[in-house]
């Protein structure tokens, strides 16, 4: 089943471990899989899954060079992510 963006919006929103990946990205702007995954003392696997969820919302992106993976917050962001991102410390 497709959610649609809006859906998928507050998903991404509702989970904590997705806003703590939006506050590192807010404060670094660009970060790793593994930098993010040490950071919050969690795996991986774990710490991809909460991307790919952030990534499927529109919420970040990501850049490949070679075989690291850089994610970042999108620009421009909608309203409600301005909201949300000014809102973490």
């Amino acid at each position: 089943m497709k959610l649609p963006l809006q859906e998928k919006l507050y998903k991404a929103f509702a989970h904590e471990k997705r806003l703590e990946i939006i506050r590192l990205l807010k404060i670094n702007k660009y970060l790793t899989v593994g930098q993010i995954a040490k950071t919050m003392s969690s795996s991986m696997q774990t710490t991809s899954k909460q991307l790919k969820i952030l990534a499927d919302a529109h919420i970040i992106s990501s850049e490949k060079e070679g075989l690291e993976v850089t994610y970042f917050i999108k620009k421009p962001m909608s309203d409600i992510v301005k909201f949300v991102v000014g809102y973490l410390q």
